[in-house]
This record gives C-alpha cells, sequence and structure tokens, in this order.
C-alpha cells in the first residue's frame, strides 16, 4: 500500500530535473566528504612526519653533542697522555739506572703515582666514567688499553710547539765523519760491467757501510722529541719534525732515513696521512713506519695498520720497548737482505712489506732476468726501463735487498748460473756467457766473490753431495 502511494506520488510529483539535482547534491556531498577525510589523513601523516623529523634533529642534536662530548675528552686526554709520556717514560728510564736505595725507592713512588695518573686520563676518555676517577686500580705497566674504543675525532692541539730540527749540523757531521774515497782496481775484461762499479758507486756503498742507522722522530712536542734524542743518543741518529709536513720535506732532503717513528695527532698533517704518504711513495714505501699515539682502542690502531704502519705503540710507552720494536724491524729488514742473497729463486714478497715495493722488485727482476745474456746490459739500461734515476735506484735497492744496483745484476746473474751449473752439463765457458760475461776469467772471480768458492770447485762438491 505504502510501496503503491510513493511509486504513485514519484511517478506524479517528482520531474527529471528534481532527480538531476538530487543526484549532483549526492555527488557534492560525496565529494566534500572525501575531501574532509583525505585532509584528515594528510593532516595526521603530516603530524606523524613533524613528529618524526622533530625527533630526529632531536637525536642527531643529542649525537653531535655526544660526539662534541668525545671530542672534548679525546683531545684533552691525548695532551695530557702525551704530557704524561714525558713523566712516565723518563722515570722508567732512570729506574733501570744503578741508583741508592732512597733515591730509587723515590723514583719508583713517583712512577707509581703517575701511573695511577695516566689510568685515571685513560677513563676521561668515556665521559660515563668521570664518577669512578680516583676508585679504581690502576692497570698494569703497559697495558693502556680503554674500556671503549676512542671515538676517530679532529685533533686541536691544546699548544703548538715548533721542533728545531737539527739537519744542518747533523749533515755537516755526518760530512765530517765520511771516509775518503778508495781508489779501487777494476778488471776491464768486461767493460760493460766495470762501467757499472764505478767510483760514484763504491764510494755510495763505502757511505752506507759507514752511515749510522737514522731516525726521523716526529711530533708536535718539543720535549717528546728531545726526549727520543737524548735517549738514542750515541745508537741512533735522530732527525726531528713537527708535523707531517715537514716529516715529508726532511724525507726529500736527506737520503738516509732509515725509519719513521710519528705521533698520530699533529697539526697540518698527521700521522695516519703521513704514513699513508710514505707506503705509497716508491722513493720512501721501503721505509718502516712506527706510529705513536696518545688515543687508546683497536679501531685506532686497525686504521694505522692498514695505512701500512710496521707498529703501533701506544702513549705513554716505555722507552725500552720503542728500542725493543726499532731492533726487531732492524732484524727482519737484514734477514729479507738475507733471504735475497742465499735463495735462487726468491719471491718479491720475501723480501718487502709493500704492495709498492713487491711490483718495483719484481719489475727490476724480470728485466734483469731479461738481459741475462747481454753483456751490455747496465745500470743505467736497468734504471731506465725501471722509469728510475741512478740516486733514487740504488737508495731503493739498497734497502730492500742490501745492493746497490751493480751488486744487483751480479747477484741476479751469479744465481742464475749457479742454478746452469747445477741442473745443466754446460761448460763454464758457455755458463759464463749464458749470463752475460765477455771472460770466463770475469765470471770466475765473480762467481767466487758470492759463493767463496770457484765454478769448478763448486761442480765438484755439488755433484759428489748429489751422488751421496
Amino acid at each position: 500500500m505504502i510501496l503503491s502511494y510513493t511509486q504513485t506520488y514519484v511517478a506524479t510529483h517528482v520531474t527529471d530535473t528534481d532527480l538531476l539535482i538530487w543526484a549532483v547534491s549526492c555527488l557534492l556531498v560525496g565529494a566534500v566528504a572525501g575531501a574532509v577525510l583525505t585532509c584528515l589523513c594528510m593532516r595526521r601523516h603530516i603530524k606523524k612526519a613533524v613528529a618524526a623529523t622533530e625527533l630526529r634533529a632531536k637525536k642527531e642534536a643529542a649525537d653531535k653533542m655526544q660526539e662534541r662530548k668525545y671530542q672534548f675528552f679525546a683531545n684533552v686526554s691525548n695532551e695530557l697522555r702525551t704530557r704524561m709520556a714525558l713523566i712516565v717514560s723518563p722515570l722508567q728510564a732512570m729506574t733501570g739506572e744503578s741508583l741508592t736505595g732512597d733515591v730509587k725507592q723515590r723514583l719508583q713512588m713517583i712512577l707509581s703515582n703517575a701511573q695511577m695518573l695516566l689510568h685515571e686520563i685513560n677513563m676521561l676518555i668515556d665521559p660515563r666514567h668521570l664518577d669512578k676517577i680516583g676508585r679504581q686500580t690502576p692497570k698494569p705497566l703497559g697495558d693502556t688499553t680503554a674500556d671503549k674504543p676512542t671515538p676517530q675525532v679532529v685533533y686541536e692541539p691544546l699548544s703548538m710547539q715548533k721542533v728545531q730540527t737539527d739537519t744542518a749540523a747533523q749533515e755537516a757531521e755526518q760530512t765530517a765523519t765520511q771516509p775518503e774515497q778508495k781508489a779501487t782496481a777494476i778488471d776491464d775484461s768486461n767493460a760493460a760491467e766495470a762501467a757499472q762499479l764505478d767510483d760514484e758507486e763504491l764510494l755510495a756503498e763505502e757511505k752506507a757501510a759507514n752511515h749510522p742507522f737514522t731516525i726521523l722522530m716526529v711530533d708536535d712536542s718539543a720535549d717528546m722529541c728531545r726526549f727520543v734524542r737524548d735517549y738514542f743518543r750515541g745508537e741512533y741518529n735522530i732527525v726531528t719534525a713537527s708535523d707531517g709536513e715537514q716529516a715529508l720535506l726532511q724525507l726529500e732532503e736527506n737520503d738516509g732515513i732509515d725509519l719513521v717513528v710519528s705521533d698520530v695527532t699533529m697539526p697540518k698533517m698527521d700521522g695516519m696521512e703521513l704514513c699513508r704518504r710514505v707506503k705509497t711513495d716508491l722513493r720512501w714505501s721501503h721505509i718502516p713506519v712506527i706510529l705513536l699515539t696518545g688515543r687508546t682502542g683497536e679501531q685506532a690502531e686497525v686504521q694505522g695498520l692498514k695505512l701500512g704502519a710496521d707498529d703501533y705503540i701506544t702513549k705513554p710507552f716505555n722507552a725500552e720497548m720503542l728500542r725493543l720494536r726499532v731492533k726487531k724491524l732492524i732484524e727482519v729488514k737484514e734477514s729479507r737482505q738475507k733471504q735475497f742473497k742465499e735463495k735462487i729463486d726468491v719471491s718479491p714478497s720475501e723480501i718487502t712489506i709493500t704492495s709498492v715495493d713487491e711490483d718495483f722488485i719484481q719489475r727490476a727482476i724480470k728485466i734483469c732476468e731479461e738481459h741475462i745474456s747481454d753483456t751490455e746490459f747496465s745500470v743505467e739500461v736497468l734504471g731506465q726501463e725501471l722509469a728510475m734515476s741512478r740516486t733514487y735506484l740504488y737508495r731503493k735497492l739498497m734497502n730492500i735487498t742490501g745492493k746497490g744496483p751493480a751488486e744487483f745484476i751480479r747477484v741476479i746473474r751469479m744465481k742464475r748460473a749457479k742454478q746452469y751449473l747445477e741442473q745443466s752439463r754446460m761448460p763454464i765457458a758457455e755458463v759464463s756467457a749464458a749470463v752475460g760475461y765477455s771472460t770466463p776469467k770475469r765470471f770466475t772471480e765473480n762467481f767466487k766473490t758470492e759463493y767463496g768458492t770457484s765454478p769448478s770447485e763448486y761442480i765438484k762438491k755439488f755433484r759428489a753431495s748429489s751422488s751421496n
């Protein structure tokens, strides 16, 4: 009944225009409702984004504040540890001397308190330990590892001290003590080889034999440089630099530097960058580098070793430990040089440390092997093919192999000659020609100089030992 009435009413009263208006109104209501919902969703999303941005900003601000705290304490701690090194290290050296009982006891008391103070300085690295300072037992001597690795921060030194280098005086002293050049008779039966062993190289070899082991000490603390120089006085020659830039100048001007000992945190150029520059430059890559630092933690040590550092010592250090580390590096160098001399087919990796040096030795050996039978092959040719001056070539080969260029060529020839004598039935005259000698006489002399016996005697001994 009601449905029938409604249908009748719509049919008689509602027009098409009314239906259109009603439909449009519904659409408008729907659109407005959708817009409102969209605005509400966007507003909610914006609120969340703003909240997230504010939270992120607060976190970044907190992180920056924490980083500034770490930087402050790291900078202060590094400066204090450097000063403590100049207290603890001399005290350690003095307590090892022959002193009266009372004096030694007082020094040990001072040293003990200095070590306790050092322990408290170590805890400054982590601000969370501030409330514990003065209430913990100091770590044993030599154990300076902090509970938490030091963050990598930029160090701005509290005091800037310039080190006066004694380069001019040291060079004058070295010049005064250099031996006079001696005339050496050279058999000119092989003109090319005689040219290799000229007076320049003989003088350089004689100078190297009498040249003291030289350490370049790099530290922005003049007192630290002075302490190391005084401690090693009479044992090693010490030259100094106040930062990495001065150290590079010393390396360029002084071709006798055998070892670099460098602080890590310095102005202008720090020890990490200095180490990288040394180890990637063919002129210096053979020079060992020991890094000294007031920072603690494995992260800084790993970073230094990745850059090619040969050793890493934390301040304050025991001066005797530094001496032992230096001696160890010298022994390693001498061992590699011995391997080059004694092994017939020595691998370049066995006598080098860096990839730069390994590649250099590999190329030098290959060039000598390619010219093994060439009687005109000379130091000049080797230098040209390696694209190195005679001076740098001599310095490089001497430091890695213990041999100058002429000796290097001769050793390669003697190694190959020894191999021919052992593995073939070639007459000595043929072996001589095969390794670049124009006369068997000169070959025999060099073989005897290298191995202490003539080629013929060596063959007899070798065959006799092989048959037994």
